[in-house]
């Protein structure tokens, strides 16, 4: 029996007539053309698939809304999913983080494998990012619609219910029926789940569901919510105040143009599994010759985002860690919230590229990873904050345009001097697209080691 779809994640399970109480059969799990699952030649797994309905039902309500990671993982999320452990060299400039109790709870809830007792298998992992879900293995990691492999998800685990129910009955068959029947959380416990570690205390007479305007929110996308959960570090009373100045924002709707354009912009984007810098370098090549940009031209990134109907406004936060907000749900925006206070955006070269990296998401996250909001500097889910980056530096400064001044000069510092004059953009925006451009290699050892030392203190991620 095929559970799924062929271009997505599905389950070719066969349940056998024998040990019908403990789902004995075979099971092969699959993501698009690659297996995750499967004994060597292929086939599916022989085992007792009792032990994934108990992890499923288990899992259930973290599978469904959690998209926190642990403390210190979060640049090294998609090797934790995959491989259960850290590596360095998943994402590009971002340090790997140590493993802890939160960690070891998180992947217990996320990655399916590890409810498979008796049986080593590789890592089968799911993960939620908006309006998508992460599935991560050894071999693969590829993005997938939420809605439709937790669809799935939901045929496998009444699969593997019916046939165990229809079985002879012991304490573990009940049980495990039980805990997948009521596996669905209460909307109080959906709504801490989806805080995480962001929980905040919220004012007299008012529940958790009306302050964060979830009560009317089946999906729990309120981005009132979600930038509460993105903002986890910011200190109570700062987060308060900026929460307001979200439920301030009138609802203006998305324009007929900017639909258009964001339908444009997303079948330019190349295919999601290629690295997310060289996914924001070619979308910001799309949209310079889409906004009429000629050769090098200076771009005017608060220009297009009014002319796509989003509304800027610059606002004090008392926090340096927040650059930006942007909000573009049915109840609020679309606008963009700008920090004066930002570690970046406090200057005009700053401002900029927060306003270019706002509209790379508003282009191409508002139905994806980012349905309703995003908190730029803080929580945001890493891989389209490092496409936004790489799209903030490519739009403003193309790398062909650092190459080509840069190659005319004598003098490095002259160079990068006038670059950010005349494309307005900071020092290091201008070191860091010498440095992934095609003139860096050609650079003397000293040139080189400027170039380092003037982005030693940003990472790329997080530049903008």
């Amino acid at each position: 029996m095929i559970l799924g779809n062929p271009d997505q994640l599905h389950f070719d399970i066969n349940l056998s007539e024998q040990g019908k109480h403990l789902g004995v059969g075979s099971l092969r799990v699959t993501v698009a053309k690659s297996h995750i699952w499967c004994d060597d030649s292929g086939r599916g797994i022989k085992w007792t698939w009792i032990d994934l309905l108990e992890q499923l039902a288990r899992s259930w309500p973290f599978l469904k809304h959690e998209e926190n990671v642990p403390p210190g993982t979060y640049d090294s999320t998609l090797s934790l999913l995959r491989k259960g452990r850290f590596a360095t060299n998943d994402f590009d400039f971002e340090p790997a983080a140590g493993a802890s109790r939160d960690t070891y709870i998180f992947l217990r809830r996320h990655n399916l494998a590890t409810g498979i007792e008796g049986l080593y298998l590789p890592s089968f992992s799911l993960l939620r990012e908006g309006r998508k879900i992460w599935i991560a293995s050894s071999n693969v990691a590829r993005l997938m619609n939420f809605s439709e492999t937790i669809n799935t998800l939901t045929e496998l685990g009444n699969v593997i219910s019916q046939s165990i129910a229809s079985g002879q009955e012991d304490d573990r068959s009940r049980l495990a029926v039980e805990a997948w029947n009521k596996r669905e959380p209460s909307a109080d416990e959906v709504l801490r789940i989806r805080l995480g570690s962001s929980q905040m205390p919220v004012p007299a007479g008012q529940t958790a569901a009306s302050y964060f305007e979830a009560d009317n929110d089946d999906q729990f996308e309120s981005p009132l919510l979600l930038v509460a959960r993105m903002s986890a570090a910011v200190p109570i009373d700062r987060r308060r105040a900026i929460l307001e100045l979200v439920r301030a924002i009138p609802a203006t709707g998305i324009s007929s143009h900017l639909e258009q354009i964001s339908l444009e912009a997303q079948r330019a984007l190349p295919n999601y599994a290629e690295r997310a810098h060289k996914q924001g370098e070619l979308l910001a090549q799309w949209a310079r010759e889409k906004f009429g940009l000629s050769g090098y031209a200076k771009a005017n990134p608060e220009h297009i985002l009014r002319d796509l109907g989003v509304a800027i406004s610059l606002h004090h936060f008392g926090v340096e860690m927040i650059d930006a907000i942007g909000c573009w749900s049915q109840t609020h925006g679309p606008a963009v919230l700008v920090n004066l206070d930002g570690e970046h955006a406090h200057a005009a070269p700053g401002r900029r590229a927060t306003l270019a990296h706002e509209l790379a998401h508003i282009l191409v996250d508002r139905q994806g990873s980012l349905p309703a909001a995003e908190v730029l500097g803080d929580d945001a889910p890493r891989y389209p904050e490092q496409r936004a980056s790489a799209f903030a530096a490519e739009f403003l400064l193309p790398k062909g345009a650092a190459a080509e001044r840069i190659g005319n000069e004598h003098d490095l510092e002259d160079g990068i001097r006038k670059l950010c004059r005349d494309f307005d953009v900071s020092r290091e925006l201008a070191a860091w697209q010498i440095i992934n451009g095609p003139l860096y290699h050609t650079l003397d050892h000293r040139d080189q080691q400027r170039l380092r030392h003037w982005t030693d203190s940003t990472r790329y991620s997080r530049l903008f």
